[in-house]
């Protein structure tokens, strides 16, 4: 996910600048969530980023002014393999939810369901299970397009072709193969913001019973085509032709990785799309036309209005519309979402201007989309997505010794002057800057750390603070 703060940034280009002017700008200008004041920041390039976050492999498509301005590939397929280009898919993860919802609001606008109906009233080949957080309000579409609905979250799992597939029933159940437990209703509908993968596949058995159709053809045949979205695809296990064109996806290390063949996610509606990022940058720009009322390819403007209404979320400043995040200041609102897991990927696009889609093959993909998306927003001065300036302090290194340990998921420790943390544990070592003797921020991520001690200055435990989370975390004994 994506993390974002408003700061004003002086970075002014020419009235000749040219599009290889952003495209080198961007390229060379990659940010840290954090600027430490006093420091001067020069910007990091995207290769020198790609080597040291172990990822293979990065595509971006920039829009500006309601057109796709440039786009370019950078990197390799596969280890020892052939170059990216810009026609390479990658597995767009969870970016492929808004397509989802896309689909769901046109059965919506045609008049086949109704946004605001039982979700039971629809889907034939499994039911939502009744339960006490039920008895007074059932599931609905729109609540579950918007994660309101109730339903804990699953795992994007993806799965090897060489051992048993499960079916859409049997994920929704936790019954074997499948691996993940079972789709239920933990809370109240409709009284609470929680991200839910399992709610997608609700929604694509939704899609499959009413159409009659399977999912990677309606979504074919009532989104990708309509958008001349020519290399994409919903399709699991890929074509032997898209594989040949797909890129592989690496875990953190840059080494372990997954061939395109063997990579099956059979939750299509939540992460199944196959992507390039010019195919996927003219998706974002169908929905801004669309907002404006200029196109309706798909949606009408009223229907497209009501999915870029922000709804619950996990912040004031972090809301969900119907498949989409919706942020900004209300006179300049954006529509994101990113997705995260094997591949990491971006997309963020403004409903009256600019936009960006980022696709990685995985590594370090997760802080590389942030940064480059940084980069995109320092260039063509976004008033969103901007570094947030911190200031460090001198600690004695000789205090850190105290601070050193393990605390439940995250473990400090020393090296030479600098004070490092494995957050989660077993993750690479990064450092924390401090703020203070007891406060220190990550520098690439919006995260604090502030130690508690005892009145005699012994450490007990640590504050762990994001700006969506506040835990306490005790030290091991």
């Amino acid at each position: 996910m994506i993390f974002r703060v408003a700061l004003a940034v002086a970075f002014t280009l020419t009235p000749q600048s040219t599009v290889a002017t952003h495209q080198h700008a961007v390229e060379n200008n990659l940010r840290y969530f954090t600027v430490l004041k006093g420091q001067p920041d020069t910007g990091m390039s995207l290769a020198k980023q790609m080597s040291t976050l172990h990822v293979p492999a990065v595509s971006i498509a920039v829009l500006h002014e309601g057109k796709i301005e440039w786009t370019s590939a950078y990197g390799v397929t596969r280890n020892g393999g052939p170059p990216a280009t810009p026609a390479t898919l990658f597995n767009a993860a969870s970016m492929s939810k808004p397509l989802t919802a896309v689909a769901v609001l046109k059965l919506a606008q045609d008049g086949r369901i109704h946004l605001d109906a039982d979700i039971n009233s629809y889907i034939k080949s499994w039911k939502v299970p009744e339960n006490q957080f039920t008895a007074k309000h059932k599931v609905t579409v729109r609540e579950l397009l918007s994660h309101t609905a109730g339903i804990a979250s699953q795992n994007g799992e993806v799965d090897d072709p060489d051992k048993p597939i499960p079916t859409l029933v049997q994920m929704l159940e936790g019954k074997k193969p499948a691996t993940t437990p079972p789709v239920r209703v933990t809370t109240e509908p409709g009284t609470k913001f929680a991200y839910s993968n399992g709610g997608y596949m609700i929604l694509q058995l939704l899609i499959e019973d009413v159409t009659g159709k399977p999912f990677a053809q309606f979504m074919q045949q009532a989104v990708l085509t309509p958008l001349h979205m020519n290399d994409s695809t919903f399709e699991t296990p890929l074509s032997p032709e898209h594989a040949t064109h797909a890129a592989t996806g690496y875990w953190s290390d840059g080494v372990k990785g997954i061939a395109p063949s063997h990579f099956i996610k059979p939750n299509l509606a939540a992460g199944g799309l196959w992507t390039t990022a010019s195919d996927y940058a003219k998706f974002l720009l169908e929905l801004q036309k669309e907002y404006a009322g200029t196109s309706h390819l798909i949606l009408n403007q009223q229907t497209l209005r009501s999915m870029m209404q922000p709804g619950l979320g996990a912040s004031e400043t972090f809301r969900y519309g119907l498949g989409v995040r919706i942020g900004g200041a209300p006179s300049n609102r954006y529509f994101e979402h990113g997705g995260s897991g094997v591949f990491q990927s971006e997309s963020i696009a403004y409903l009256q201007g600019d936009g960006v889609v980022i696709l990685t093959s995985g590594g370090g993909g997760g802080a590389l989309v942030d940064e480059i998306a940084r980069s995109v927003a320092h260039v063509y001065h976004w008033p969103d997505f901007q570094p947030l300036e911190r200031t460090t302090v001198i600690v004695n290194p000789a205090r850190y010794a105290d601070l050193v340990g393990t605390y439940d998921f995250i473990k400090v420790t020393q090296s030479g002057n600098k004070l490092m943390a494995e957050i989660p544990l077993g993750s690479e070592s990064t450092e924390l800057l401090p703020e203070s003797e007891t406060r220190y921020f990550l520098r690439d991520a919006p995260t604090t750390i502030v130690f508690t001690k005892t009145p005699s200055g012994k450490t007990t435990g640590l504050e762990f603070i994001t700006n969506v989370v506040h835990l306490h975390r005790d030290k091991k004994k």
